[in-house]
């Protein structure tokens, strides 16, 4: 199982929400599981040193992380997007990617069982979805959302506008941002993040048919 999560928007969540997802997915598989990041925030957000090289790194007993972001700032990095998608593809355990609000490689795309939007219910990401979905930039299997008291948008809103159904809803608690700060992300997931996943993972864990190589 392939699992990518993304967004429109900077700070919707989505590197903590790939996070959670992958340990609970990890934490269920007798094998464990992976996560790949894209956008160079896992390794810090997890509260574990940045990855060495491209090579999995434990992140806990269950999980691994690779890294396949840009180590500076205002750099880009070539990768061979083939032979990457065929390694994740070999790897018989649950791979969840944060793709974070970078474009997507079409190798990556194109192994990926399922991909999810995660949003907060704010009109600014809303409109970004909208525009990139209908212009065929951005597909969508389901959406994440954060959701947050005081805001006008609903999680129903949202599916109306992008024709694309919720999969999961997580209120949005301090406690993860104290979970992060501290850095004990790997080690304790907080509940809020547990809770609204936990059914998203029960449906993931059903084993998925596997993807050729490309």
């Amino acid at each position: 199982m392939i699992v990518v999560c993304r967004s429109p928007k900077g700070g919707s969540g989505t590197t903590i929400t790939s996070a959670a997802l992958a340990m609970m997915l990890a934490a269920q598989h007798r094998g464990g599981g992976y996560i790949v990041d894209l956008v160079g925030e896992l390794a810090p957000a997890l509260g574990i040193p940045d990855p060495p090289d491209t090579q999995p790194v434990d992140v806990n007993a269950s999980l691994k992380l690779i890294s396949f972001a840009p180590r500076e700032l205002r750099t880009t990095v070539e990768h061979n997007w083939k032979e990457i998608a065929d390694q994740l593809l070999a790897y018989d355990a649950p791979v969840v990617i944060d793709a974070g609000t970078a474009e997507l490689n079409e190798n990556l795309e194109r192994i990926a069982n399922r991909t999810f939007l995660v949003l907060r219910p704010c009109y600014l990401a809303l409109r970004k979805a909208s525009n990139k979905m209908s212009h065929g930039y951005l597909r969508s299997d389901g959406i994440i959302v954060l959701e947050e008291t005081g805001r006008a948008l609903t999680p129903t809103d949202i599916s109306t506008v992008l024709k694309t159904p919720i999969v999961a809803t997580i209120k949005v608690d301090p406690s993860v941002s104290r979970a992060v700060d501290a850095g004990l992300l790997s080690s304790r997931i907080p509940a809020a993040l547990n809770e609204g996943l936990s059914a998203l993972v029960e449906t993931l864990s059903v084993p998925a048919p596997k993807k050729q190589g490309l």
